[in-house]
């Protein structure tokens, strides 16, 4: 698995020039694929190398590959449109970057040769211990960051289906965040809130529209984007805590263009599962447990208890099964119907053995629908 360690380094006019230069190469290639229509690797680096040598001779042959490298995947990901590079950044490989953790400090190519720069110790670089191969550095605000790639060896994943008995269901939502199907509720009440809050305060500083109005919102960019990542970072980290080996969630697909009324489409603007999902992704995937999709289709008005499946089996926030009368929260059924589907999931992994259906119609819960909600985001 790889990692990535964030370092800060001193803000020096080696870094920033080279940073310059290696985005004046970028947008050479940029150019010239845009205009061309190629994205090839080596089509770029015939047509454009020579010329960029000749306009930037200072820049090392390493760093020059390395913009051409990245102008490459922006003219695939982008389908050859017009991209003006403005983040100065740069990308270093092996050839052209040592990390010495234990030193303190990082060997750089640059546009004066190759330069020593020290940075302060990072928390996690004892327990990373592994093979740097590649590294980012970005200049933002007289400042600079490197951002160092480390493989670390994989964590071995228990490979029994006895396993399939300890998998957790995460049902994920907008007015919950995350309802697990061990009855653990994770609100999104203050997360709703704080933003409402923000985009208030935006508002109001937009309507009076004055020069320290500007300069107020330049300080409160970020903050909210901010606030989210922790709050994530926080429920990620419960989840994945919990004493259980697998991870099942719904692989969602949001149509965002669907036209749901103002109200909605503002809650769903805000909304960010794919980073939650990440987040227990990788967090799983550092202590060894594992983390699998199934298909959300009909986990909503399926019954966790009976298996009986409506479309008016859910009222809102909660669901009352037309078949059996059983009733509980809307998210927590879902979870539990996720939960199942998981383990099923789950046992299709082995496939050196023979896949046994489960006799388990529901998974184990209490009928009442009776739940324990933990006040980790500040939230009632």
């Amino acid at each position: 698995m790889f990692r990535t360690v964030k370092v800060k380094l001193p803000f020096e006019s080696s870094l920033f020039q080279t940073a310059v230069a290696f985005n004046r190469a970028c947008q050479t290639v940029l150019d010239y694929g845009s205009e061309h229509k190629i994205y090839n690797k080596d089509k770029l680096n015939k047509a454009t190398y020579r010329k960029i040598r000749e306009a930037i001779p200072n820049l090392p042959s390493a760093l020059v590959q390395t913009a051409r490298d990245e102008a490459s995947e922006m003219l695939m990901r982008t389908n050859f449109a017009k991209i003006v590079k403005k983040r100065l950044s740069v990308r270093y490989d092996n050839r052209c970057f040592k990390f010495y953790p234990n030193s303190n400090y990082v060997s750089l190519t640059t546009v004066h040769g190759r330069l020593n720069f020290p940075f302060k110790h990072y928390l996690y670089l004892d327990t990373w211990k592994g093979k740097y191969t590649n590294a980012q550095l970005v200049i933002r605000k007289n400042s600079a960051f490197l951002n160092v790639q480390v493989k670390l060896p994989d964590k071995p994943l228990k490979t029994t289906k006895k396993v399939a008995g300890k998998v957790l269901g995460v049902d994920r939502g907008i007015l919950n965040i995350a309802v697990c199907s061990d009855n653990t509720f994770f609100d999104s009440k203050r997360l709703r809130a704080v933003k409402g809050r923000y985009r208030y305060l935006r508002r109001r500083l937009q309507h009076v529209g004055t020069r320290s109005a500007h300069r107020k919102l330049r300080r409160l960019s970020g903050r909210e984007r901010r606030f989210v990542l922790s709050t994530n970072h926080c429920v990620s980290k419960a989840i994945v805590n919990k004493p259980f080996d697998v991870f099942a969630l719904e692989k969602l697909e949001i149509n965002r263009g669907k036209k749901n009324g103002k109200r909605f489409n503002r809650l769903l603007g805000s909304w960010s599962p794919s980073e939650l999902q990440w987040f227990i992704a990788y967090k799983a995937e550092a202590i060894g447990k594992c983390v699998v999709e199934v298909n959300p289709k009909l986990t909503s008005q399926r019954c966790s208890r009976c298996g009986f499946v409506h479309r008016w089996n859910r009222h809102g926030l909660r669901f009352r099964c037309g078949n059996c009368s059983f009733e509980l929260n809307a998210d927590l059924n879902a979870s539990r119907n996720i939960e199942v589907l998981g383990k099923s999931e789950y046992l299709r992994l082995f496939v050196n053995e023979p896949i046994v259906a489960s006799n388990e119609t529901f998974p184990t819960g209490t009928a009442d629908g009776s739940c324990k909600s933990p006040n980790l985001l500040g939230g009632s």
